[in-house]
């Protein structure tokens, strides 16, 4: 069996023909054109644009957040005129605000455990106050938590 042979990721990207070449050249036209669309923004909302895609004439540009979109929409004539300065013929423009990644789960808490000589004191606590809730939740809390080894 011969042994694989072995690229430089900058030619496995650039190689002719190849599917990661297409992808890279479709992501290097999709960061120019949010680089484009950035230039056309005031200066405030440009750090927000996430994204932009041209398709059928129609310019979409995503958003990070509602109240970036809100001001983008209403300049959206001044904006496809800039944008037609710039090259960028299209003939309507919408603006969308990309949803927040899905927080990643976090890690269950430990169970907390009461040492030996916490759970005497809370015991001893109890037995010595009158009927109650109060000795009902300190009697409670002692016997519920797992004693540490």
């Amino acid at each position: 069996m011969a042994a694989p042979k072995f690229h430089s990721l900058n030619a496995l990207l650039t190689s002719n023909g190849s599917q990661l070449k297409l992808l890279t050249v479709e992501a290097q036209r999709l960061v120019g054109l949010r680089d484009a669309v950035r230039r056309q923004l005031p200066p405030a909302l440009a750090s927000h644009c996430l994204g932009a895609e041209l398709e059928a004439g129609t310019l979409v540009i995503y958003m990070d957040s509602a109240a970036t979109a809100t001001p983008v929409r209403y300049q959206h004539r001044e904006l496809l005129e800039k944008f037609a300065t710039d090259n960028l013929r299209c003939g309507t423009l919408r603006v969308q605000v990309l949803p927040e990644p899905p927080v990643p789960p976090t890690a269950k808490a430990m169970a907390q455990t009461l040492s030996n000589a916490v759970r005497q004191i809370l015991e001893i606590t109890a037995a010595e106050i009158g009927e109650g809730p109060l000795r009902h939740s300190l009697q409670r809390l002692a016997r519920n938590r797992n004693p540490r080894i």
